[in-house]
């Protein structure tokens, strides 16, 4: 049942087809269904890593000709290569324990880094197996990973020590 009723506008009585159009825009109340839906989260633990084998070239005899020094984790062996490259020493790749929460994360890593030393800066490239963006399970919350590296020993590389800094970001996928 609508009841009809007269509206003044300006001073002006409207007829019911006014009033019908100006009921028309009053809200109407109409009944909603309530639903529900769930919600979820998985908090992690902070990823933690400890450093336990650095990275180690060992000593290397350059000639004139320059060569590659290649570490391989996977077979446990130092390649010398090009030139007549001498390699000598302690050698070793990168071991890195990750700790955080029993769960997937993803290894990255610029692919390349310097050396720099009393002369020409050498570049190395790392060596991590499946690449860049590889993923690795945390089983029991621990995993170990190892990255090796070639080293590009420049033709009559200046003798001396040379460093560099490389960095790994591993985050949860």
């Amino acid at each position: 049942m609508m009841l009809l009723h007269f509206v003044r506008a300006r001073g002006h009585q409207l007829g019911a087809g006014a009033a019908l159009a100006a009921a028309a825009m009053s809200p109407i109340v109409a009944h909603a269904d309530i639903q529900s839906a769930s919600a979820n989260a998985r908090v992690y633990q902070p990823i933690n890593f400890a450093v336990l084998l650095e990275l180690e070239f060992g000593s290397i005899v350059a000639d004139s000709l320059g060569g590659t020094v290649t570490l391989d984790p996977a077979s446990g062996t130092r390649d010398c290569a090009g030139g007549s490259l001498i390699c000598a020493g302690t050698f070793s790749w990168s071991r890195l324990q990750l700790t955080g929460s029993d769960a997937t994360v993803v290894v990255t890593y610029s692919p390349s880094f310097t050396l720099t030393g009393p002369g020409v800066p050498i570049t190395a490239e790392l060596d991590f197996p499946g690449g860049s963006g590889t993923s690795v399970a945390l089983t029991g919350g621990s995993t170990t990973i190892e990255i090796g590296a070639k080293l590009h020993v420049n033709a009559n590389q200046a003798p001396g020590p040379y460093t560099g800094l490389f960095s790994v970001d591993v985050n949860y996928q």
